[in-house]
């Protein structure tokens, strides 16, 4: 269905799109708690207030796409730690999808779910929950960067139109809205084995020296792969360590 301009969604779905608002993740547990039924996207042409993992600042001009996913129980609760990767294949699958095909083997998957092009950050995931009276819902905000990117310290980030692929935030959302209920229409069929090995063919840094660093301390060592819950495998001095969460930094710190 339609709701606002240019915004189209798959079976299932709804959407709405706003002129402005603080955060489309806050938006969209808003709206939860008023009672929204699951599958609702919030977009926004731009955000006051956005915010990244661990409360950063999340850059939110007009022209980019700025949208939040709100689901109602989407999973058992034992496998709600595979979401982030799941989404990540949805947001990737639809960056791709607005590439030319040669250009896609340029795009790659950091853990957990930050979406690479020739390595600078090019999109960026948000997942929060809670817990209502009603059951838990879940919020997976998608930021893509397509005319113009935030200039950080941390990492290196670009845009769809500086790589030569400029895509209108509408356009974006049409592919990002079918690529995520085909991916969580996956996830709800079977078990997570073929798409952890799905994410795995498009992650960047397998095999290779990382940093990843914690709240309480930093490690350095070998990424593994993917734990049969999505964790990362780092092998170090001291073994192989599953980690839950965390920023990784490839290379050696």
């Amino acid at each position: 269905m339609t709701d606002g301009p240019g915004l189209v969604c798959p079976a299932g779905y709804t959407a709405v799109h706003l002129d402005a608002v603080g955060s489309t993740n806050a938006e969209a547990f808003e709206r939860a708690r008023q009672g929204a039924e699951s599958g609702l996207w919030v977009v926004a042409r731009c955000q006051t207030a956005g915010r990244g993992r661990r409360g950063r600042i999340w850059t939110s001009e007009p022209g980019n796409l700025y949208s939040s996913l709100m689901l109602r129980d989407p999973i058992e609760e034992a496998r709600l730690g595979e979401m982030p990767l799941v989404v990540a294949l949805a947001v990737h699958d639809a960056v791709a999808a607005a590439l030319p095909p040669f250009a896609r083997a340029d795009l790659a998957i950091k853990w957990p779910n930050d979406i690479l092009y020739a390595g600078a950050k090019l999109c960026g995931i948000l997942i929060e929950a809670t817990t209502t009276r009603e059951g838990r819902v879940v919020v997976a905000g998608i930021g893509v960067n397509c005319v113009h990117h935030p200039d950080v310290a941390l990492y290196s980030a670009t845009d769809l139109a500086e790589i030569g692929y400029p895509t209108e935030p509408e356009a974006m959302f049409g592919l990002l809205a079918m690529a995520m209920a085909n991916r969580l229409s996956e996830w709800r069929r079977g078990d997570f084995s073929d798409l952890r090995e799905a994410w795995l063919g498009r992650a960047r840094g397998i095999g290779e020296a990382i940093t990843v660093r914690l709240p309480m301390r930093e490690l350095t060592g070998i990424f593994s792969g993917l734990d049969g819950e999505g964790r990362l495998l780092l092998r170090h001095d001291g073994g192989l360590e599953a980690i839950s969460a965390g920023d990784v930094f490839f290379g050696r710190s």
